[in-house]
């Protein structure tokens, strides 16, 4: 049961290091938009017309989105959660034959034919 590839379980300390490698991955992409897109974009904000501005809060609101949504997707690919929403199909269990050995040697065994025998 140790050896079935069902039952093996990740080395302890690798999950650790994906989550880790994501919660960086992301913060990098986090700093990047926000130095290069949502604080040029506040300082433009303050002088933007209404119509402008409206169109900045809706960028704004969309990167905002799609941020959140590769957060979610992330987060869903290290932590595999969904092998609790989808768990796989269990193979059929095979039941072990317990053979009488004595019976099955008996049965096999053949003889010496008489001629060989003198």
């Amino acid at each position: 049961m140790a050896d079935d590839p069902k039952f093996h379980s990740p080395p302890p300390g690798k999950m650790h290091w994906a989550v880790l490698a994501f919660l960086l991955g992301f913060l990098a992409l986090l700093v990047f938009v926000c130095f290069y897109y949502l604080l040029p974009a506040l300082r433009v904000y303050q002088h933007a017309s209404h119509a402008d501005q409206q169109r900045l809060r809706a960028w704004s609101t969309l990167l905002l989105a799609i941020l959140l949504v590769m957060l979610l997707c992330g987060l869903i690919l290290t932590f595999r959660i969904g092998r609790f929403f989808f768990p796989r199909a269990d193979r059929r269990r095979t039941h072990t034959r317990y053979v009488d050995v004595w019976a099955e040697a008996g049965r096999r065994f053949q003889p010496p034919d008489s001629d060989d025998a003198k």
